[in-house]
């Protein structure tokens, strides 16, 4: 089929702006209308536009996001990856049994709700592909689609290491230098993860001149607001 459509619920307009931007970024996905409210989402489904995917906020104001969610199980309805800052387990395990593609819990990086973008869009794909599934297909459907990103040559273990180590900063740039001395890696190889993180939206860059020669570059971690 052609581009997934997403219909992006969320009450604040900067937020769902954002999300509206990463998820139109994503080759195979195209952003078709943004709602405010459950009810506004509901007007839109009435209307018969075609929605693959929602990106739904759970604090909603009025019908709140697990009040939309269980009327849109009643008719089947699209998928959806829930957005929230709420935590609480009970919360997490009715989103699961309303069946949830992915809980993305604010702030996120970006390049989380890539993942969770790649897991409905694999799913929906193996969902499609035929009308038996063989157990390895449906083991996929479980699997981890993060490890399927990363370029040849990187390991997840030491990106996920480059990527805390940028978190303990904080807002704070980092050098490769200082990436390199943190993770116990070569500062070459710092230095091409977190490229890798630029390049996927993970990370962005800053340039500090401290002297003469060429200025060097730093890095942080790219984030949702919360």
């Amino acid at each position: 089929m052609g581009d997934w459509r997403v219909l992006v619920v969320d009450d604040d307009p900067t937020t769902a702006s954002i999300h509206l931007r990463i998820v139109a970024s994503q080759p195979g996905f195209s952003v078709v209308a943004v709602a405010s409210s459950g009810e506004e989402a509901m007007a839109v489904l009435k209307r018969g536009v075609p929605i693959d995917l929602i990106l739904l906020d759970v604090e909603l104001p009025g019908a709140n996001g697990a009040m939309l969610l269980r009327a849109l199980r009643v008719h089947g309805g699209p998928e959806v990856i829930a957005v929230t800052a709420v935590r609480d387990p009970k919360v997490v395990q009715n989103f699961i049994h309303l069946g949830v593609v992915d809980y993305l819990v604010k702030p996120f990086p970006i390049e989380r709700l890539q993942v969770g973008l790649l897991r409905f869009r694999d799913r929906m794909r193996t969902l499609g592909s035929r009308d038996a599934l063989e157990q390895q297909e449906i083991d996929r459907l479980y699997s981890n689609p993060e490890r399927n990103l990363l370029p040849r040559g990187l390991r997840q273990e030491t990106l996920d290491a480059v990527r805390s180590t940028l978190r303990l900063g904080g807002e704070r740039f980092s050098s490769a230098e200082d990436v390199a001395a943190t993770t116990a890696v070569a500062r070459v190889t710092a230095r091409r993860y977190l490229e890798y993180l630029v390049s996927s939206r993970q990370a962005e860059t800053d340039t500090l001149h401290d002297g003469p020669g060429r200025p060097r570059k730093l890095y942080r971690l790219t984030t949702l607001p919360s």
